[in-house]
């Protein structure tokens, strides 16, 4: 997929002091992990996607916290191993070059961490960690090889993956750190990665920071609610077209 990266995009970001970045599943794609929608996505099959869904679903964590353990391990496995891809370790190159950068993702697989990136809201969770519901600890991530259904802590109450479910509010504070640091004071650039774009406080971000004046960017192979808002649209794969945008940021 040919994609041009022009000068006056670079020339936007070159100039600004601070920079936004959302992200979803198609980062990670390049590392193997499969997306969630869109071409090739988990729920393409109706029947496949419902079952997922109703695994991952708060009222199954409740009535069958077995069953939600092993469909997390599915997801959980995949990610342990994964490794970051191109795309992850120029997003850590721009969080170095910029006085404010921040990073809202949608995905739990902790790639934008392992890559090295500092100032992450991961909103949907975190599959490396753990929190007890009874006394409420974070653990770090179980041993996933042994899983056969819910662990428990070490006060005997059961463990649940520290990540959103279907059917759960988001957490609080991480909502407020969006609204802080990506909405109510938008950066001067806001890019979009590999988003499908499906949730309305996805999208805020890159709507605060068009209001602002900002420049919005988005990088993905497929269409969305916000390509025809943007400023930029660079159709292709997240692994190519980030490390593209840094080398014309340094050349």
């Amino acid at each position: 997929m040919v994609f041009e990266i022009s000068d006056s995009l670079t020339e936007a970001l070159r100039s600004a002091g601070s920079l936004g970045v959302v992200t979803g599943a198609g980062i990670s794609a390049a590392s193997g992990i499969p997306t969630y929608r869109g071409q090739g996505g988990i729920y393409d099959d109706p029947e496949e996607g419902d079952r997922t869904v109703e695994a991952l679903s708060a009222p199954t964590l409740r009535d069958d916290p077995d069953r939600t353990w092993r469909a997390i391990k599915d997801l959980a496995l995949a990610a342990r191993s994964a490794t970051p891809n191109a795309g992850h370790h120029a997003l850590v190159a721009l969080e170095q070059r910029f006085d404010r950068f921040v990073l809202l993702t949608q995905n739990v697989d902790g790639l934008h961490e392992a890559a090295g990136s500092q100032n992450v809201i991961d909103i949907h969770g975190n599959l490396r960690r753990t929190t007890c519901q009874a006394c409420a600890a974070i653990g770090a991530e179980p041993d996933w090889d042994g899983i056969d259904g819910a662990p428990r802590c070490s006060c005997g109450g059961l463990l649940r993956p520290d990540v959103v479910l279907f059917e759960e509010m988001l957490p609080p504070d991480k909502v407020a750190r969006l609204y802080a640091e990506l909405v109510g004071a938008p950066p001067e650039v806001v890019i979009a990665v590999g988003t499908t774009a499906m949730f309305p406080y996805i999208c805020e971000p890159v709507h605060a920071a068009r209001l602002a004046g900002g420049t919005t960017v988005e990088i993905n192979p497929e269409q969305t609610p916000l390509s025809d808002v943007v400023s930029y649209r660079l159709a292709g794969a997240a692994d190519a077209i980030l490390p593209a945008l840094v080398d014309a940021l340094w050349t």
